[in-house]
C-alpha cells in the first residue's frame, strides 16, 4: 500500500472526471462540488463546498449534471445530498434527498442512478469505506449484508452482491433510487470460502457481467490481496482474476480493454475477455510519481486521469508503443482553493 506522504492535501484530490462533447472537462474535488474547465485548460467556474463532490452523472443534453456530495460520518443522521448543477455556470437547479448513503452513476440508458452504498447500525446509515460502485449498469448493483451469527453489533455482516431492476425516474432526468428491498441477493461478494472481500470500483460489461476491483480483508496484508475480477452476473463465478499488491483507485472500460489506476501510480490495461495484461505504465510528471485517483474512458484509447494533487491529465496511447501512455495536454487545470 502506498503512502500519501506529508505533502498530500485532501482538498486537492480529484474524485471524478468527465468530458463533454464540446471538449469541456468536469471534475469533483475535495472542497469543490463541481468545476468546469474549458478545452484550453482555463477554469470556467467552480462551486465550493465544505467536503466536496464525488460522483458525476451528466444529463443526456449536457446542460446539467447530477453530483453526489461527500458527507463525513458525523453527519450520518442527515440525508446525503445529491444536487443537479447547470453546466453553464454551476448554479444549483435541483436536488434529491436519498433515503441513505448512495453511489451515483450514469446508467447504461443514460439516466442518473442511485444505488445503496453503505450499511446501517441501529437504523443510522454508515458510509461505506470501500464502496462497491458499478458504472454503465443496466441494473442497480450494490452490496447487501447478511448478519453473521455471533458477530458484534457494529459489524455489518457478510456482503452479498444484489441487483435491482431500474425503475422509472422522477421525470426531467431526475435520478431513480434503488433500495435494498428492490433487489434480491444473487451471490456472495467473496468467491473464496472463508475469505472476506472489501468493495471497489467496477463496470457492467456489455453482456451483463461485472468487472470490478476489490481487496481481501486481513489483519495483515499479503501479496496479491488486491484484485480485479470479471464475474458472471448469474452466480458470480469468476471468468478471470488479476491480482496486485496495490489498491485500485478507479476503473473504467471500453469495448476491449479494462483500465485500472492504482495508489502506487500505476495504470494497467487488461484484456476484458481473458484478463491478460496488455500494458502497464507508471504515471509520472517529470520525475515525480503522480497518484491517480480518478479515471474515465472518454473515447477508445483516450483516458482522463485525475490525481491526488489536483491535476487532470488527458492521456492517449502512443501509436509506436501501445504499452505507454503520454499526456496530451500535461496538467489541464491545477485545482486551486
Amino acid at each position: 500500500m502506498s503512502e500519501l506522504g506529508p505533502d498530500w492535501d485532501p482538498r486537492l484530490t480529484v474524485h471524478a472526471v468527465e468530458e463533454l462533447s464540446d471538449g469541456r472537462l468536469l471534475a469533483t474535488l475535495g472542497g469543490v462540488q463541481l468545476e468546469c474547465q474549458l478545452p484550453s485548460g482555463t477554469r470556467a467556474w467552480a462551486v465550493p463546498d465544505e467536503e466536496g463532490g464525488r460522483e458525476i452523472a451528466v444529463a443526456r443534453d449536457e446542460n446539467s449534471a447530477w453530483v453526489s456530495l461527500a458527507r463525513p460520518d458525523r453527519h450520518a443522521r442527515r440525508p446525503q445530498s445529491v444536487v443537479r448543477l447547470s453546466l453553464a455556470d454551476g448554479a444549483e437547479v435541483d436536488q434529491a434527498a436519498p433515503s441513505g448513503y448512495v453511489s451515483l452513476s450514469r446508467a447504461a440508458d443514460g439516466d442518473p442512478l442511485l444505488a445503496p452504498s453503505g450499511y446501517r447500525i441501529r437504523g443510522v446509515p454508515v458510509a461505506a469505506k470501500c464502496p462497491f460502485h458499478i458504472r454503465h449498469a443496466s441494473r442497480a448493483w450494490f452490496l447487501s449484508y447478511v448478519k453473521k451469527e455471533g458477530a458484534r453489533r457494529y459489524r455489518p455482516g457478510i456482503p452479498w452482491v444484489a441487483a435491482a431492476e431500474l425503475k422509472p425516474g422522477g421525470g426531467s432526468d431526475r435520478p431513480t433510487e434503488a433500495t435494498e428491498a428492490d433487489g434480491p441477493r444473487l451471490f456472495p461478494y467473496s468467491w473464496v470460502p472463508d475469505e472476506e472481500h472489501l468493495g471497489g470500483p467496477g463496470v457492467e460489461a456489455a453482456d451483463g457481467s461485472l468487472i470490478h476491483a476489490g481487496t481481501v480483508f486481513r489483519q495483515r496484508r499479503q501479496p496479491g490481496d488486491s484484485f480485479v475480477v470479471r464475474r458472471d452476473a448469474s452466480d458470480g463465478t469468476p471468468r478471470w482474476v488479476f491480482r496486485t499488491d496495490s489498491n485500485a483507485t478507479a476503473l473504467d472500460t471500453d469495448a476491449t480493454t479494462a483500465f485500472i489506476s492504482y495508489d502506487d501510480g500505476d495504470i494497467v490495461a487488461l484484456d476484458v475477455d481473458d484478463g491478460t495484461v496488455l500494458w502497464r505504465h507508471h504515471l509520472t510528471l517529470g520525475n515525480v510519481t503522480a497518484i491517480p485517483t480518478a479515471l474515465t474512458v472518454a473515447q477508445p484509447g483516450r483516458l482522463l486521469i485525475g490525481t491526488r494533487d489536483g491535476r487532470i491529465l488527458i492521456c492517449t496511447r502512443h501509436r509506436p508503443d501501445p504499452g505507454r501512455l503520454w499526456p496530451v495536454s500535461g496538467s489541464v487545470g491545477e485545482a486551486r482553493h
